[in-house]
């Protein structure tokens, strides 16, 4: 008898535990997924069509520095400014439901231009309400990054949604503006040379932190870049790099690293023992505000300007404050919240719920305090942004409160508090079910069947949680926000109130998952007994558990789900894309091969009529009109000829064609040295101009050839075609340029291994199949420029991850050209993810850039 009573007592506890930790269980599976989601969805860099949101004429970004920045180019090369997304770094920041991911422009003085909302995590229609104020976002241009941001008006009706939207730019610029003159990565090598110890580097609140081999502190380093960008020496600015102690302020050592000034007054201050040493052992706030004459530091006999402008960026650099902590308190409407949660205690323990007067007005206080505030309902759409993405108890205290008391409290005490004293549309139909004259009967059965709609309600809305859908549209408290609500959640608002005239509390009963939710964890006491919902929700976290388990896991490009892949020819070459879902081929298959046609059609210079082709054959320097494209990617390649100190030359094709490899006869002999330098004087990326639409040539004889750039033009131009029909996930292969958007398994040929593609391109150069034998002698396709000869070197391939293929493109061949030895170093200092692939005696060496290793995924 013992033992029945103690089961009896057990049986109930147990019940409880069991609920509560499927309601977490659910939470986390949610949480889990959409995390995996985030990360296939998000983008690895911006992308150029997203930098012209922002900056209309940009005709190139640089490869993404440490800090995620891009720098914009127009089609002539000058700098615009530069681009950076607040993802993944301000991700904390929850507004409504979700975390917003926006682009960030900055002008070359690194002042704030503009701020585009790229994707969001949070309610539709509170997102709606943010991108119809104009002036909302506009409130952020002219902001100064790294300094204290004024306040910024939040949108009324959608306050939460654009208080988190504010703070997660300034989030993002809490570090600074990220600098155009100096956009070189600091690498370990250069830290070494202040921490000879040094194994690793962290970025950390705009410094670097630097730790040994056993994850020791080392130290700190510092760049003075963007702070003393404009402070020049004699000629130009000068970015040094300061070491601190493991105090984070005293000054352990200085390094110049890059500067535009006179390079002789540079290596003046190196090689002088005295200067940069007379910096060490002072404490950097103490430089913020030192007078260098009274302190005895003097500049370098010789080089007095650009040893001030050494010392006056320090100074600057440590007197740039960080924006201050923001000191947490309350709203009003938290404040508000809590008397909401306080007065519906007071009604839900005491029999004061039982006095009629006071049960109307507070029924009262609850529909004004949400007519007022709105946002602070619960509702299926909230708790699953919240799982998915955290609950934002700095940003909305107050709704977080609600949740909590709303499960705890029937939880534990089995009361069901927030249906009953704080929701308002419960109390709104308490209200209207006064004004029924006649009682509405329903019958038993029809009162059953609807009794199980809320729960196919609620196990709709966990599919559509795992599909990604939006949840306000499947209840009516986004009605509430009156200033934000859709027509849905309008139409099923007003459909539940006037049923609850002739219905009592009609919504409640037959339409409501949120009620559902909250009854599945309510106790019922003794008799409580594991019954049907406890049965539905187990099948609920059943495929809760499978779709997170399994789905964001799949292999991509591996999974076997449904797919299109169509193929082609077009520029020579074979091209292939495949997409996810499934769409119709035919479709897909035209669509491609009509966009192919058009830039081949303009691009080529094999087609006697191409517009390349005309300019080409004429002997003119005079301005020549060609079609946009033509003109963008000439500007384009200048960019990167220039980088690569003409490694890479779109005029090399009269070169090509000499040694036999271009349109044209072929040939079995070396060219004598009489052609080489014939041609070559007629080459030179600097013999064009391009100006708007026109081109023009100071060498009449100078050809252009678009090969090594066209190819990852395309590749870009039918991602954008892709994107513009809405489809997610693509993999498109022109001629061996890659472009993906989601993640993909690809691989890469000798040696062959696979990695893994996500949201960005792939480009390879290699000269290990593309050779001829003249003369006997076996020689590349792949021209130097600078020489008029092939590459002689021994790296037969180079790959280059890209956020665009065009440049992708055009980086693998510039380094190929150039060869690992010099290749490497400058792809090293650009940031560029780049792999190179070397023959030393028979066998294949693979030597990549950190860049390439860093979010790469080898297997």
């Amino acid at each position: 008898m013992t033992d029945l009573r103690s089961s009896a007592k057990l049986r109930p506890l147990l019940l409880r535990l069991w609920r509560i930790a499927a309601l977490a269980a659910l939470a986390l599976l949610a949480g889990w997924q959409a995390r995996r989601a985030d990360e296939r969805a998000r983008p690895a860099s911006v992308r150029l069509e997203e930098a012209r949101l922002l900056f209309p004429h940009a005709a190139a970004l640089s490869p993404a520095a440490v800090d995620g920045s891009h720098a914009v180019y127009d089609a002539g090369g000058a700098a615009l400014g530069s681009v950076v997304r607040t993802s993944p770094q301000a991700d904390r920041v929850i507004g409504y439901s979700g975390p917003n991911d926006l682009l960030i422009a900055l002008d070359p003085q690194g002042v704030v231009r503009g701020v585009h909302l790229l994707r969001s995590g949070d309610t539709p229609d509170h997102i709606a309400m943010v991108e119809k104020d104009a002036d909302f976002l506009r409130q952020f241009a002219g902001r100064k990054p790294g300094s204290a941001f004024p306040k910024i008006e939040a949108v009324s009706g959608a306050t939460l949604t654009s208080s988190a939207i504010a703070e997660a730019v300034q989030t993002r610029l809490a570090g600074g503006a990220p600098s155009l003159r100096f956009p070189e990565k600091v690498t370990l090598e250069e830290v070494r040379a202040l921490f000879p110890a040094a194994a690793a580097l962290t970025e950390e609140a705009g410094r670097l932190r630097v730790t040994g081999k056993d994850g020791k502190l080392l130290g700190f380093a510092v760049r003075t870049s963007p702070a003393a960008d404009s402070v020049a020496g004699y000629r130009g600015p000068t970015e040094s790099l300061v070491a601190l102690e493991p105090d984070g302020k005293t000054i352990a050592g200085v390094r110049l690293r890059r500067s535009y000034d006179t390079e002789s007054y540079v290596q003046q201050i190196r090689e002088d023992e005295w200067y940069l040493a007379g910096f060490k052992g002072r404490i950097a706030e103490q430089m913020a505000v030192m007078d260098f004459a009274k302190e005895g530091i003097e500049g370098v006999s010789g080089a007095t300007q650009t040893s001030w402008a050494v010392a006056e960026g320090m100074k600057r650099t440590f007197a740039a404050k960080p924006p201050p902590k923001k000191s947490w308190l309350p709203a009003l409407r938290d404040w508000l919240a809590a008397g909401v949660v306080c007065g519906a205690l007071v009604m839900a323990f005491t029999r004061l719920r039982g006095v009629h007067v006071l049960r109307i007005t507070w029924q009262a206080l609850v529909i004004g305090w949400a007519l007022w505030s709105g946002g602070d309902l619960l509702s299926l759409a909230l708790l699953a942004g919240w799982a998915q993405h955290g609950i934002p108890w700095a940003a909305a205290p107050g709704a977080a409160l609600i949740a909590g008391v709303a499960l705890v409290i029937p939880w534990t005490a089995r009361r069901q508090i927030y249906c009953h004293h704080i929701c308002p549309h419960g109390a709104a139909q308490q209200w209207l079910g006064k004004l029924r004259r006649r009682k509405f009967a329903v019958p038993r059965p029809l009162d059953r069947a609807l009794r199980l709609l809320p729960w196919v309600l609620l196990a709709a809305a966990l599919v559509m949680i795992l599909l990604r859908m939006d949840l306000a549209k499947l209840e009516p408290f986004d009605a509430w926000v009156w200033r934000a609500a859709a027509l849905v959640a309008l139409a099923i608002g007003v459909a539940g109130l006037v049923a609850s005239v002739f219905i009592p509390q009609a919504y409640c009963r037959y339409g409501c998952p949120t009620g559902a939710l909250l009854a599945f964890v309510r106790s019922s006491g003794a008799q409580d007994r594991f019954g049907k919902k406890d049965g539905a929700f187990c099948v609920l976290l059943t495929v809760a558990g499978v779709s997170a388990a399994v789905v964001p896991f799949l292999p991509a490009g591996e999974s076997g789900d449904a797919r299109t892949t169509v193929r082609g020819s077009a520029m020579g070459s074979s091209w292939e894309v495949t997409v996810r879902p499934d769409v119709k081929a035919d479709e897909l298959q035209h669509d491609v091969a009509a966009r192919l046609e058009e830039i081949e059609s303009e691009l080529s210079h094999w087609r006697a009529a191409s517009p390349v082709s005309t300019f080409n054959a004429a002997r003119s320097m005079d301005p020549q009109a060609v079609p946009a494209r033509v003109a963008t990617l000439v500007r384009l390649a200048a960019i990167v000829s220039e980088a690569s100190s003409g490694a890479f030359d779109i005029t090399a094709g009269p070169l090509v064609k000499l040694w036999g490899f271009g349109p044209g006869p072929r040939r079995d002999k070396l060219p004598s040295e009489e052609e080489i330098a014939g041609t070559l004087a007629h080459t030179g990326w600097g013999n064009l101009t391009a100006e708007g639409a026109t081109l023009r040539k100071n060498d009449p004889l100078s050809e252009i050839d678009l090969s090594a750039i066209g190819e990852g033009h395309a590749a870009d131009e039918i991602a954008a075609l892709l994107e513009s029909r809405g489809v997610r996930e693509f993999l498109i292969n022109v001629s061996g340029e890659l472009r993906a958007r989601g993640t993909w398994a690809v691989a890469i040929e000798h040696p062959l291994r696979t990695i893994i593609l996500k949201d960005g391109a792939l480009a390879t150069s290699g000269i290990y199949r593309q050779s001829r034998e003249l003369s006997g002698q076996r020689v590349s396709h792949l021209m130097d420029a600078r020489t008029g000869r092939p590459i002689t070197h021994q790296t037969v391939s180079v790959s280059v991850r890209h956020a665009d293929t065009v440049l992708a493109d055009a980086w693998a061949t510039a380094l190929n050209v150039l060869g690992r030895e010099e290749g490497l170093p400058l792809a090293e200092r650009l940031g560029l993810a780049a792999e190179f692939v070397e023959e030393r005696e028979g066998e294949l060496a693979v030597e990549a850039t950190s860049a390439w290793r860093a979010p790469a995924i080898t297997r």
